[in-house]
């Protein structure tokens, strides 16, 4: 965490900056803050196993069968 000290000296402003080594929880909670906001992202697609693909392939074309079976009714 950081501390801002501001000092005004007649017309001049002074902006001092002191700077701390990060405490444990606050480097967790940065990590937490990261991982959150990566959670949208994509994976790899080299990590997803072959099995869970072939899975999807199949479940989108029962999903697209069962759509055109009822576009014909």
């Amino acid at each position: 965490m950081r501390s801002v000290y501001v000092l005004i000296v007649g017309s001049a402003l002074l902006l001092i900056s002191q700077a701390r080594p990060p405490t444990p929880e606050e480097v967790k909670e940065q990590q937490m803050n990261e991982f959150v906001n990566d959670y949208d992202t994509l994976p790899a697609i080299s990590l997803i196993p072959e099995s869970w693909k072939e899975s999807l392939k199949k479940e989108k074309m029962r999903y697209l069968e069962m759509l055109q079976q009822q576009s014909l009714k």
